[in-house]
């Protein structure tokens, strides 16, 4: 059975909701692009890859200048990733490197 830990279950729920924040303001950027596009050049909501994300973010920089969605996307994704790193520490990732059991020593 697994368990975690009140800080790591708090880290686990604000890392999540990043991510779910993160993909809201992406779906919300793709729609404020696909407004201005006609329709044969609008950008699909689906299949995200890196080439994807380029053009989603090189369209709504031409298009809107001084837009801020892609700031808040970017936020909340870099947020994600610290949580997602920070929950490591209560679910004790660095104890082993602190006990001296890395690599292939003699017992």
């Amino acid at each position: 059975m697994i368990t975690f830990s009140i800080p790591a279950a708090i880290l686990l729920a604000l890392a999540c909701s990043c991510c779910i924040l993160s993909a809201f303001f992406l779906w919300q950027e793709i729609g404020e692009v696909n407004r201005k596009l006609p329709s044969a050049e609008q950008i699909s909501y689906w299949g995200m890859h890196p080439v994807k994300m380029a053009k989603v973010k090189r369209e709504y920089r031409r298009l809107y200048p001084s837009g801020k969605i892609d700031v808040m996307r970017r936020t909340f994704q870099y947020a994600a990733f610290a949580f997602a790193v920070l929950l490591l520490i209560p679910m004790g990732f660095f104890g082993w490197m602190s006990e001296g059991r890395i690599g292939c020593s003699a017992p």
